[in-house]
């Protein structure tokens, strides 16, 4: 249960940074032009960061 818990938190803040360098390639899409590319991209974003929450739910609950 231990390397599942470390895989766990490893993976949620390996999302955290993917979640972060997809909202600045949408704020560069947005600065090229590409309204609704960020806008696309964003909404992504929310959608991993969705999970993301989720998978931190379940982090905290295997922590105690």
């Amino acid at each position: 249960m231990e390397e599942l818990t470390a895989l766990m938190k490893y993976m949620v803040g390996h999302n955290a940074a993917h979640a972060k360098e997809l909202a600045d390639l949408a704020a560069q899409l947005e600065k090229a032009g590409s309204h609704m590319a960020y806008e696309q991209v964003m909404a992504a974003v929310s959608d991993l960061e969705k999970g993301n929450m989720r998978l931190s739910v379940i982090l905290n609950s295997l922590n105690g």
